[in-house]
């Protein structure tokens, strides 16, 4: 158990073990759609658009995460979440289309939460890392005691997830670099 009371969480995978995960998934998916174009037209086309863009760039962006349990200890805090935060707003800003294109068809979102859930994928484990990261600069004391890893950690992921999808749908919002820098900063996580 961790300080927050909740049970300690495992060391992020590795980018192989996530690129492995995701065709695993794309596999299964196909699988159930009966594979590539079995009568699902347009929606299987998404789907697939939507399952190369993760294998494509999921590893990279794991591996950021990834990197970011290298950093404890090192540089400050809102130095070590800079990286995280940005790869977040890239990540999200060149998967979303694809991924709204999936949405839109209740079967497939049924589908891919069914085969997410089954495996223990999905975006939370983005703030997972954060906050595991977080725990452990806590523990070194350069995170204040008072602080929930857990909700920061959601917070500062759920903030670019939102920004980029707002930057993708108004197009001129404040640059990213600075956006990143206001909400690290707004965590208000120093002792």
């Amino acid at each position: 158990m961790n300080s927050d009371g909740a049970p300690d969480r495992p060391s992020p995978p590795s980018t192989d073990s996530v690129r492995r995960q995701v065709v695993d998934v794309a596999a299964e998916l196909m699988r159930g759609a009966g594979g590539p174009g079995a009568g699902q037209g347009d929606a299987s086309s998404a789907m697939n658009v939507y399952l190369a863009l993760l294998t494509d760039r999921l590893p990279v962006y794991a591996r950021t995460m990834m990197n970011l349990e290298s950093q404890v200890g090192r540089a400050t805090v809102e130095q070590n979440l800079t990286p995280p935060a940005q790869a977040t707003i890239q990540f999200y800003g060149q998967i979303l289309a694809a991924k709204v294109s999936v949405f839109t068809r209740p079967d497939q979102l049924l589908q891919l939460r069914r085969v997410l859930k089954a495996r223990g994928l999905g975006p939370h484990n983005a703030y997972v890392a954060v906050s595991y990261y977080l725990d452990r600069e806590r523990a070194l004391g350069r995170v204040a005691s008072d602080v929930d890893c857990t909700a920061s950690a959601q917070l500062l992921i759920g903030a670019c997830v939102n920004y980029a999808f707002t930057r993708m749908l108004l197009d001129d919002v404040t640059p990213p670099e600075r956006f990143v820098e206001q909400a690290v900063r707004g965590l208000r996580l120093a002792p």
